[in-house]
């Protein structure tokens, strides 16, 4: 599915409301703690470099991502396109004019006002634990008021999914950001280019170290209890051998976001222009196009959603991002949300242990079937009682490998999907 977005038409709350978060108040600080984030950070990765590799088959984890995600290839980039600003953006939840970094020295900082998400997250869950992993020592050793119960400086990429692999062993983790910046290097290197080996390769090896994060995810003692997003980006994209400017490969570039909650759709904008060149960005289309700034808003909604300590925050933290979980923002004009069913597995292709998501307006009971290429029905399952969000975790590991076809029945709905055993 792919739409434009549109905020100022006013949907349906209810669907809203129950189907991706049910009713929440922060009555005790402990709600929230199944909230769970992944935040991966590749810096340096053009748009196009990612999308032709997609479509050669070359980065399969991040093309599950975007089968089985929300996602965009319109993230447009407002301010300065290096990477000290461009995480501050993301990771701030406000421009430069804010946040004050404008170089990769982070001279100006302004973060005691305008902090990293995590400490805003920390006022609502006190107790939520904050872990960053990055190679690019300027990130932590620059950076205050973040929140980040621990920051780790791996030497490498190798070594940073490795020490975000350990992190994710602790149940008490919340939040995790993991930067790989060797993509980056491989730019400023050979040069930003899809046409260009060494560039695309660092891509591709870049995939394995994000599978291996995710699957540590997975492979959590409480992870069928847990609520995870995992979200996906880079800073900036680039030209010749470097960045910084005002090109539509520096500044137009993508994420994606999966997990609890999260629909399976394409997310496209215009570019509503820079604060840095030319005239100032069009305030319309910012509100209906992904920004960079909406990651640390998107990253709170979902931590602490739908909180009266969020919402009485809101004016106090002057955020200039806007959450894609929002009403009026992920669901749009022309979706027909009361004959919506949306199912997704993941992870697909999987070893046999695999989730199922099923979100539905209609309180009707739900079957789920899965058959083998012979049409046989292998496995069954009823959800008489069914919820507007129902999450089942499904193992085949017994059974042979190969392709599956699901079948999703809600009321008179039927949603078929491929689940392919390796």
């Amino acid at each position: 599915m792919k739409t434009k977005f549109n905020t100022k038409i006013k949907l349906k709350a209810v669907f809203m409301a129950c189907a991706l978060f049910g009713t929440f108040s922060l009555n005790a600080q402990d709600e929230h703690d199944e909230y769970k984030l992944l935040f991966i950070g590749i810096d340096g990765v053009r748009a196009d470099a990612l999308k032709q590799l997609m479509d050669d088959d070359m980065i399969p984890i991040m093309k599950e991502l975007f089968a089985t995600g929300t996602y965009t290839f319109d993230s447009w980039h407002l301010g300065v396109t290096s990477s000290g600003p461009s995480w501050s953006d993301m990771l701030t939840g406000v421009w430069e004019n804010k946040h004050g970094v404008t170089n990769n020295s982070y001279t100006g900082s302004e973060y005691d006002d305008y902090p990293y998400f995590p400490t805003r997250v920390k006022e609502c869950r006190p107790n939520a634990k904050a872990v960053q992993v990055t190679s690019w020592s300027p990130m932590s050793d620059n950076v205050y008021n973040d929140g980040w119960d621990n920051k780790l400086i791996p030497p490498t990429d190798d070594a940073c999914a490795l020490a975000a692999v350990s992190q994710l062993i602790d149940p008490d983790l919340d939040i995790l950001f993991v930067h790989f910046d060797d993509v980056d290097g491989a730019g400023h290197g050979n040069g930003f280019n899809p046409a260009i080996p060494a560039y695309m390769n660092a891509i591709t090896y870049v995939d394995t170290k994000v599978g291996q994060v995710i699957e540590a995810v997975q492979s959590r003692a409480n992870y069928g209890s847990e609520k995870w997003v995992i979200m996906l980006t880079t800073d900036h994209g680039g030209t010749g051998t470097t960045h910084g400017g005002n090109s539509d490969t520096e500044r137009h570039i993508w994420w994606v976001a999966n997990g609890y909650g999260i629909p399976s759709m394409e997310i496209t904008g215009a570019d509503p222009g820079s604060y840095q060149f030319g005239d100032t960005p069009d305030p319309e289309l910012i509100q209906s196009t992904p920004v960079l700034t909406d990651i640390a808003v998107t990253a709170i909604d979902h931590l602490i959603p739908g909180s009266d300590c969020e919402e009485s925050h809101a004016d106090e933290w002057k955020l200039d991002g806007k959450s894609w979980l929002d009403e009026g923002s992920l669901y749009v004009e022309g979706n027909d949300f009361e004959d919506a069913l949306d199912v997704t597995v993941y992870p697909n292709p999987n070893n046999g242990v695999f989730d199922v998501v099923v979100t539905s307006i209609d309180n009707v009971q739900t079957e789920l079937l899965l058959l083998d290429v012979a049409g046989k029905v292998v496995y069954r399952n009823t959800l008489a009682e069914f919820n507007s969000y129902s999450k089942l975790r499904i193992n085949l590991q017994d059974y042979e490998n190969g392709v599956y076809v699901m079948q999703v029945k809600n009321g008179d709905k039927i949603v078929t999907k491929k689940v392919v055993k390796h």
